[in-house]
């Protein structure tokens, strides 16, 4: 008897121990998951506008991406965030609408401001705007956005990818300060990086161009000699004992030019329709964004 109470005192240690265990790695990852003290929205910002959770990147990266991210935040009012995780709890779009609202970003700036997640588990990312943000960053420009990191964000090139978002923030949040938000037909301004590469890049084209003819000529002057007169020149002659023109036929095209009647049938999916597209998020603040996998 006393055997049979040994082994099951055992087993029942053994289940408590795995009871106690399962439940302090659920709490730790919800812990590590929720990335907010409390579903009040503060007056105040909690967090720096980067926090990479998943540490896909290296003290020194982090160091210059945030002086980045605060100096384009400043330089147009609006919080420009990025949030790495390695999971998260619900539907992505929420989670990130969430860590904005909860972690007081929408107290600056009067709320203006756009965040960008990655989860790392399942490979997923999202935008979430608010304030005037929902506006600088329309659906199509959204989708513009993640199109320029995409590369970067597949080969694992995480710094990269996360300065070719900042950069193109303050390309869109310029287009956006000039009264005309990237959008459906409207094309992201040229920076003055872009107008110096073009400028070169025609400049360097020209010269390779040009130089070829010359050096052709060039070559073909070797050959050249004196001549006494101009009787080399004269292979012939040309005699024309008949001149007549003739009418053929006459052919006349039509083709249609279809009007813009100013409709469009676009969706998030495919197209675009022009706009942003706005949602409430679980604090009651309206939020325009997008996810998806990369």
């Amino acid at each position: 008897m006393n055997t049979m109470t040994k082994i099951s005192r055992a087993v029942s240690k053994t289940i408590l121990l795995m009871m106690i265990f399962a439940f302090a790695l659920t709490f730790k990852t919800y812990a590590a998951e929720i990335l907010w003290d409390s579903y009040e929205v503060p007056a105040t910002r909690q967090k720096p506008r980067l926090v990479d959770n998943a540490d896909l990147l290296t003290d020194s990266e982090e160091t210059a991406l945030l002086q980045k991210l605060d100096a384009t935040s400043e330089k147009w009012q609006s919080n420009i965030a990025i949030l790495t995780v390695n999971s998260h709890n619900g539907p992505i779009q929420d989670y990130a609408d969430d860590y904005f609202d909860y972690n007081g970003f929408c107290s600056e700036y009067n709320e203006s401001g756009i965040l960008f997640m990655l989860s790392m588990e399942d490979r997923e990312w999202a935008i979430s705007s608010s304030g005037s943000a929902q506006y600088a960053f329309t659906d199509y420009g959204q989708d513009y956005l993640f199109n320029e990191m995409r590369g970067d964000l597949s080969d694992g090139d995480y710094y990269d990818a996360f300065n070719t978002y900042v950069e193109q923030c303050d390309r869109l949040l310029y287009a956006y300060s000039q009264g005309t938000p990237v959008d459906v037909g409207v094309k992201p301004p040229k920076t003055t990086s872009d107008i110096l590469g073009y400028l070169v890049g025609s400049i360097a084209v020209g010269l390779v161009v040009a130089l070829f003819p010359i050096l052709k000529m060039k070559s073909d002057l070797k050959t050249v000699k004196m001549a006494g007169n101009a009787a080399g020149y004269a292979k012939g002659k040309l005699h024309m004992s008949i001149q007549q023109d003739r009418f053929v036929r006459k052919t006349l095209s039509k083709t249609e030019i279809p009007r813009d009647n100013g409709s469009s049938n676009g969706s998030r999916g495919g197209g675009f329709g022009g706009g942003s597209t706005l949602h409430t998020s679980s604090s009651g603040h309206s939020h325009g964004g997008s996810h998806g996998h990369f």
